[in-house]
């Protein structure tokens, strides 16, 4: 699959149905520059949602789950925490972080 942007979320590789709301969301931030999913991997469990991850130099990492399966998601940000309260005020995340840890990696 080609890659190619739509909105702000780049599209490399498919992404799970019942994350599509909250990507939609993310990319309506102005604060947000940029949505990247990477691949999909089976998991157990049937949760559905998204969960905060760590941060990264350029944002954060989130994981979206949806019925068996796990796919990471990287918000491309120069506000992380600003971009976080929204998601929680949205109710797409469950609580916002305590002093999440900084991981660079």
């Amino acid at each position: 699959m080609a890659k190619y942007r739509q909105s702000k979320v780049k599209r490399q590789h498919h992404v799970l149905d019942a994350l599509e709301d909250g990507l939609k969301f993310l990319s309506t931030l102005p604060s947000v520059d940029g949505v990247i999913p990477g691949i999909i991997k089976p998991k157990a469990g049937g949760s559905t949602g998204f969960t905060f991850q760590y941060l990264t130099q350029s944002g954060f990492k989130m994981i979206g789950r949806s019925g068996g399966a796990a796919q990471e998601v990287f918000v491309i940000t120069q506000t992380p925490g600003t971009v976080l309260a929204a998601l929680v005020e949205a109710g797409i995340i469950p609580s916002m972080p305590d002093s999440p840890p900084h991981n660079a990696q």
